[in-house]
Parts: C-alpha cells; structure tokens; sequence
C-alpha cells in the first residue's frame, strides 16, 4: 500500500492553504463574537454551522501545515478556541454559551481532520494533470 502525500505537490499551493486556513479561524472568530442582532441568517441549525466552521477550518488547516504534529495542535488547539469563543460570547450582547456548541466544534474538527488524507490524495491528483 503506498503512502497518502504528506501535501501538494505544487509549492506555490502552500502559502495559498495557509492564508486561506487564516482566513477561515478569522472568519469564524468574526462571525461567533458579534451580537445577536447581527448574525447573518443562513437557515441553517446553529449546531449544524458549528461542525460546517470547524470541518472547514480543520480540512484547511490540515491541507496547509502538512505532518502529525500539526495535526495534533489542530485536533487541540481547533476545540480548544471554540471553548475560548463560548467564554468570550458570554460577553457578547446578544449571545449566550452552550456546552453543545463547543461539542459540535469538537465533531466538526473531528470530521475534517479525518477527511484530510483524501483531500491531500485528491490535491496530489490535480496537481498532477496540471503538470503534465
């Protein structure tokens, strides 16, 4: 059996990834710290938002900073700012915390760590056929 690709092939995707994955925590902070009043509507459950932020930030996360010891911090430190969020927002107008926010995060990270080898494995193809 071969080895998944440690990340893309193509070097200029690296920086791409990284600045992406940035983006998305920025994002997702932005998004989770304003008020009540404020928060766009986008008819979905709140639960389901969380696990959909978190499996976005995870995927790009993991795409970006290839190797297991980054995908350890992130399996860390992804739960671990959705926990801070949910303290933060108690201070949020609008807002109020729940335990269950935070384990929708924890499942969304979950679910988009286990899906980076096929993302990475997918990359890995693109870049290829581009290349030749």
């Amino acid at each position: 059996m071969t080895d998944l690709p440690a990340g893309p092939r193509l070097p200029s995707l690296s920086p791409l990834l990284r600045l992406a994955f940035i983006g998305s925590v920025a994002t997702v902070i932005f998004l989770c710290l304003l008020p009540g009043r404020d928060l766009p509507d986008v008819g979905l459950s709140d639960k389901l938002e969380h696990v959909i932020a978190y499996v976005g930030m995870a995927l790009l996360g993991g795409l970006a900073y290839p190797g297991r010891r980054p995908l350890l911090w992130l399996a860390l430190g992804l739960p671990a700012l959705g926990i801070a969020i949910e303290f933060c927002q108690l201070f949020v107008p609008g807002r109020s915390a729940e335990v269950a926010d935070a384990v929708a995060d924890t499942i969304g990270v979950a679910i988009g760590l286990l899906l980076v080898p096929l993302a990475r494995l997918v990359l890995d193809l693109i870049v290829r056929r581009a290349r030749s």
